[in-house]
């Protein structure tokens, strides 16, 4: 066996890459900051102080008063610990002078604004802890950046070895038709924001009664409901008797009482244009055009604005903003190749020499039986017949699991024949489990990522069989059951791991998504926690559940009304560029959760799935079922 041999060529150090986590001297007298146990230190860190500033609000210190200290202590150590980074940095790289100094170095400033912030937050909250400052000022909208200390924690997966003019040319070019897309959105938000002004205006017109006086407006003023109602007489909705149509801004209520939706000028027209456009709760808004302007126009300008807005322009915006990011990532992956490793832990390569004297690098598989059981059980656990009567009892288990019903509290503590049932499946999969691992040997079983689902379920399964733990949530392992059932259908299989993909791409993009919702949640909550007369950003799990809210878009102006009306008038255009940008990004995200990109599917579709017994498989044998072992590969045109 031979192996590869390694260049002797000293590799240069990449133009662009994660930055200052790189070692950054061979010869720096400084030589803690390049060890690695120093580099993950400093991730670990960063996650505390993003822990650290969650627990920081007022609402929080009032229920929990110990935790005013303990994220001061926290703070302290943390900035002890990034500001000895900083100036070993500075040290070594020098502050000003050189191509490589501090300054000039985009990490290192972001690392040394990100120390700042840190800074800026720990003499403040000692100012409050001595009551120098009021813990409810707005003063504590000075750690809002502190949160994106969280980058550190992942932007070592941001390594990249390309040249810079490539990066350049790379972004320009995706640059260029990102701007193209949202001047494109952006001209149709101002144009139904201009038709709206021109077409309808403010929706301030009620019905009251009609002894209201001007500076007395109360609920009782009124109507029930309460209904916009269009002062012309022969257009809109009428006043019943007792009733008089009149501008309830006239009688002293202020937009933040009225709402900031209509169309009264071109800004909050365009803010109503893009509340409408999200599809949710924009048909209110046509319901007070309806009432107070001639029928014919709210139909006209609603529908075409759902038409045209909502399912045309801004699908298409979107669709292409999540494809221009997919070519991106196409054209990375093109230029500096699969960032996996070729062989895995269950698939190894080797040259092999074949017959005419040449030679050939080849799949060796480790996952061949290893275990001590017979050869005659061993060729019975790969046979397909063994596999469908498994799949087949997995069938039968799912039905009967379906096949119960709740019965009240009385009978939870009685076991019926459904209890026996899961008894009597329990014990087959646990001896199905046992038979694998002694024909394949348990290092051999655990290599597999089926296996490793399939031990989870397992042991899941047979703590539930225990009477204490059967009415507990230990009947999800038994739901969990009927994924298993994906083997029955090969194409299905192919479909969703298609779809899928590996675990880690998934996996990472979950991760990614909720990284940034803790992030966004951490930036909301320092942005609005000492609003007094807004509860929704009070405490972390509070400001989480909001914009979390806003990432499904269910209800998410709801939460915009709500602070717009708490923050006051100043404040509310900032607040509503905050939370459009925010439900903007959330699209972006639900639809690259939710949906792959045209031309990612064709690339996957396009490219079959190779068994484990072909050369340079791109698949590791570790996930391939042993029943399929023995079997014949398939064509690449199946």
């Amino acid at each position: 066996m031979l192996k590869r041999k390694q260049s002797s060529r000293v590799e240069t150090q990449p133009v662009t890459d994660f930055g200052p986590d790189e070692s950054l001297s061979d010869n720096a007298d400084i030589l803690w900051i390049n060890k690695p146990w120093v580099h993950s230190l400093l991730r670990i860190c960063a996650i505390i102080s993003v822990i650290s500033v969650c627990m920081n609000t007022p609402m929080t210190f009032e229920h929990y008063p110990p935790l005013q200290y303990v994220t001061f202590t926290l703070d302290t150590l943390l900035m002890f610990l990034y500001t000895a980074e900083m100036i070993a940095k500075m040290h070594i790289r020098g502050i000003v002078k050189g191509d490589t100094s501090y300054v000039k170095d985009r990490w290192c400033v972001f690392d040394g604004f990100m120390v700042f912030c840190l800074w800026v937050s720990l003499v403040l909250q000692a100012f409050e802890i001595a009551d120098i400052v009021d813990q409810m000022s707005p003063w504590g909208m000075l750690r809002i950046p502190r949160p994106l200390i969280m980058i550190r924690a992942f932007r070592i997966y941001f390594r990249f070895e390309l040249p810079r003019t490539r990066i350049t040319n790379i972004l320009k070019r995706s640059g260029e038709q990102i701007w193209s897309v949202s001047i494109f959105l952006l001209f149709f938000l101002l144009l139904y924001g201009i038709l709206g002004v021109q077409m309808f205006g403010t929706f301030t017109y009620h019905c009251v009664v009609n002894d209201t006086k001007p500076g007395n407006v109360t609920w009782n003023s009124l109507a029930i409901p309460d209904t916009h109602c269009s002062p012309e007489l022969e257009e809109g909705y009428q006043c019943p008797q007792g009733f008089k149509c009149m501008d309830l801004e006239d009688l002293g209520l202020s937009r933040q009482e009225l709402g900031y939706s209509g169309f009264n000028e071109i800004g909050t027209s365009i803010f109503t244009v893009y509340e409408a456009s999200s599809q949710e709760g924009w048909v209110f808004l046509m319901y007070r055009a309806i009432d107070s302007f001639p029928r014919w126009r709210s139909y006209f300008y609603f529908i075409t604005l759902i038409f045209f807005l909502a399912w045309l322009v801004k699908n298409v915006f979107i669709a292409v903003i999540i494809e221009t990011f997919a070519e991106i990532r196409v054209q990375f992956q093109q230029m500096w190749g699969t960032r996996s490793s070729t062989t895995s832990t269950a698939t190894t390569q080797m040259f092999h020499e074949d017959a005419a004297g040449g030679w050939q690098l080849v799949a060796v598989d480790v996952n061949k039986p290893q275990g001590r059981a017979p050869a005659c059980l061993q060729k019975m656990m790969r046979s397909s017949v063994f596999h469908m009567f498994i799949l087949s009892m997995v069938t039968v288990d799912v039905i009967v699991a379906a096949s119960n019903y709740y019965k009240g509290e009385n009978f939870r503590r009685q076991y019926d024949e459904f209890y026996l049932a899961e008894v009597a499946f329990t014990v087959l999969f646990d001896l199905e489990a046992l038979l694998k691992i002694w024909c394949l040997g348990f290092t051999g079983y655990i290599s597999s990522s089926l296996h490793k689902f399939e031990l989870l379920l397992v042991i899941g399964t047979t703590l539930h069989a225990y009477p204490d733990l059967y009415h507990s949530q230990f009947t999800y392992f038994q739901v969990l059951r009927v994924v298993r059932l994906i083997k029955i259908s090969p194409a299905l299989e192919d479909f969703v791991y298609k779809i899928f993909g590996p675990g880690k791409k998934l996996g990472s993009l979950v991760v990614f998504t909720a990284s940034l919702l803790i992030v966004m949640s951490a930036i909301s909550l320092q942005m609005f926690c000492f609003v007094e007369e807004l509860d929704r950003f009070t405490t972390f799990p509070r400001a989480f559940m909001s914009m979390f809210q806003i990432l499904t878009q269910e209800g998410w102006v709801d939460v915009m009304d709500q602070t717009l009306n708490a923050v006051g008038h100043m404040w509310a255009p900032v607040v509503a560029i905050y939370f459009i940008l925010y439900h903007l990004f959330a699209t972006l995200a639900q639809a690259r959760l939710g949906f792959l990109t045209p031309s990612q599917f064709q690339r996957d579709c396009s490219q079959p799935r190779l068994s484990s017994s072909l050369i340079l498989s791109d698949k590791s044998s570790s996930d391939q079922d042993p029943y399929t072992q023995d079997k014949k590969p398939r064509s690449k045109g199946s």
